[in-house]
C-alpha cells in the first residue's frame, strides 16, 4: 500500500520579525527619499530609476522574513522543505523511516544525543513532535516539527514494526 500525506505549517512572525520588517521598510523608504531628493536637486533624473530599485529591493528583504516548511511523506521517505516568502524553495532534509529510533511528543523526556538537530517547526511546543532518524550522510538526525494527525498516522505506517508496538504501549 502506497502511503502519501502533504503537510505545509507557516511560522507565525514573532514581535523581533515585525519589528526587522518595519526597520527594512523605513529604511528603503528613507534611502528612496533621499535618492529622490538628489535626483531633483542635481538633475541626475537617472537616480529616480534607482529609488525603483531601493524599493523593491525593501519590499523583496522583507517578504523573505515569511518562512513556511512542508512535510511531505511518499512511502518510506519523508521530505522536509523550507519555504521563504512563498516564492523559493529548499530541500532541508530527507528522512527515511525505516531508520526512525524514536517518535514522541517534544519535547523529550529524556536527553536524545543527534549529530544533527532540524527544527522545522511553527516555533510553539504545543502539539510539536520529534522524531531521531538515522541517516547516511548526517548521521543521527534529530527533526523537531509540528505534524497534524493524517502525518502522524503515515509516519505510523512507515516507521519500524518495533518503534511502533513501543509507542503504542506507552501511549
Amino acid at each position: 500500500m502506497d502511503t502519501y500525506s502533504e503537510q505545509l505549517v507557516s511560522r507565525p512572525s514573532t514581535g523581533a520579525d515585525k519589528a526587522k520588517k518595519l526597520l527594512i521598510s523605513f529604511a528603503a523608504i528613507l534611502i528612496a527619499s533621499v535618492l529622490m531628493f538628489l535626483s531633483i536637486i542635481f538633475a541626475a533624473y537617472s537616480l529616480i530609476l534607482l529609488v525603483f530599485v531601493v524599493l523593491g529591493g525593501g519590499v523583496y528583504i522583507a517578504s523573505n522574513m515569511d518562512v513556511e516548511y512542508e512535510y511531505i511523506i511518499t512511502n518510506n521517505e519523508m521530505d522536509i522543505d523550507k519555504i521563504i516568502g512563498r516564492r523559493k524553495r529548499k530541500r532541508m532534509v530527507t528522512l527515511e523511516l525505516s531508520c526512525a529510533e524514536a517518535f514522541a511528543a517534544y519535547p523529550p523526556a529524556e536527553d536524545i544525543s543527534a549529530d544533527v538537530t532540524v527544527h522545522a517547526t511553527t516555533g510553539y511546543e504545543k502539539n510539536a513532535a520529534y522524531m531521531v532518524v538515522q541517516h547516511n550522510t548526517y548521521g543521527k538526525v534529530m527533526l523537531i516539527f509540528n505534524p497534524n494527525e493524517k502525518t502522524r498516522e503515515a509516519i505510523m505506517q512507515e516507521i519500524p514494526n518495533q518503534l511502533r508496538i513501543k509507542i503504542k504501549h506507552n501511549a
